[in-house]
C-alpha cells in the first residue's frame, strides 16, 4: 500500500484522499445521522441551527441527514454500475480478440450503440420503464459497456500482440492461461475504467432524478437536488443556501475528483 502511495502525484493522493472520505461517511455516515432519513417530524423549512446543521425540507427531513445518507445509496448505485459496465465491456473486448469470427459481429454492435450518446438512451428507456434502481442500473450497464468495449479492446489487442501471449497461444495454453498473462498488463486500464464509468454512472443518475425519472425510493444527491427544485419558493428566498448547493457539491467534487483520477492517468 505504501508503494502504491508513494507512485501518486501530490493531485492524485489528494483525490485519493477525498475519495477515501466519501467512502468512510458512505459506511458510517448513517451512524453518525442526527435524524432517520424518512423523518419528517421536525419543523419545516427550519434554517441551518445547531439541532438541523443543514436545516429541514417543505416536509420537515433533516437535510443533514440525507446528504449522509446520499453517501451510501449515490456511492453503491454508481460502483454497482460502474462494475457491470466495466466487466461486460472488458469480456466481450477480450472475446473478440480471443475468437475473432465473433469479434467482428461484437464490433458491429458496439459501433451501433455508440451512434447514439448512451445518455438518450438510457433516458428513454426511463421514460417508460417502471423507474426502479434495478431498471436504471441495468439500462446504464446495457447502454454503457460499447465505450468500455472500444478501450479495453484497444489496450488488450497491444497486448494480444505481445511475444508472452502468442508463446503462450503457440505452446496450446488455454483461454485461462491467456487472461493470466494478460491480467498485468490490463488491470491498468481496467481500473480507469472503472472511475470513469463510476463518474458517469452519478452524472446520469442525478440527470435521470432531474427530469424525475429517477427512482422515487432511492436518497441520493440527485433525489435531493430534484426535491430541492420542486420546492416552490425555491428562487425567491435563501432556502437554495442550504437546500439545493449540499447535494451538489457532492455531486460535483465526487464527479470531478474521479474525473482528475482519470485525466492524471494519462492511460485512457
Amino acid at each position: 500500500m505504501k508503494k502504491i502511495w508513494s507512485r501518486l502525484s501530490a493531485v492524485q493522493r489528494i483525490c485519493a484522499g477525498i475519495c477515501i472520505f466519501y467512502f468512510l461517511a458512505a459506511a458510517f455516515g448513517p451512524i453518525f445521522s442526527p435524524f432517520p432519513p424518512d423523518d419528517f417530524s421536525s419543523p419545516a423549512l427550519l434554517p441551518p441551527g445547531r439541532v438541523h446543521l443543514l436545516g429541514t425540507d417543505e416536509m420537515g427531513h433533516d437535510i443533514f441527514s440525507m446528504v449522509l445518507s446520499g453517501f451510501r445509496y449515490t456511492l453503491l448505485f454508481s460502483l454497482t454500475a460502474a462494475l457491470g459496465s466495466v466487466s461486460l465491456g472488458t469480456v466481450l473486448a477480450f472475446a473478440s480478440l480471443y475468437f475473432p469470427r465473433a469479434g467482428r459481429g461484437i464490433e458491429y454492435l458496439a459501433t451501433v450503440f455508440l451512434i447514439i450518446p448512451d445518455i438518450l438512451l438510457i433516458l428513454f428507456v426511463a421514460a417508460f420503464a417502471a423507474p426502479t434502481c434495478t431498471n436504471t442500473i441495468l439500462s446504464m450497464i446495457f447502454f454503457s459497456w460499447p465505450r468500455v468495449f472500444r478501450i479495453a479492446r484497444s489496450r488488450l489487442s497491444a497486448c494480444f500482440s505481445s511475444n508472452k501471449v502468442a508463446y503462450t497461444m503457440l505452446i496450446g495454453g488455454n483461454m485461462w492461461d491467456v487472461i493470466r498473462k494478460l491480467w498485468h498488463d490490463g488491470y491498468p486500464v481496467i481500473g480507469t475504467l472503472f472511475m470513469m464509468q463510476a463518474s458517469r454512472a452519478v452524472t446520469y443518475e442525478t440527470t435521470l432524478a432531474f427530469f424525475g425519472l429517477g427512482d422515487p425510493l432511492l436518497k441520493t444527491w440527485g433525489r435531493l437536488i430534484r426535491s430541492a427544485l420542486n420546492y416552490e419558493n425555491f428562487f425567491y428566498d435563501n432556502t437554495w443556501c442550504w437546500y439545493l448547493l449540499p447535494a451538489m457539491i457532492c455531486v460535483v467534487v465526487y464527479v470531478a475528483v474521479l474525473s482528475v483520477l482519470v485525466f492524471d492517468e494519462g492511460k485512457v
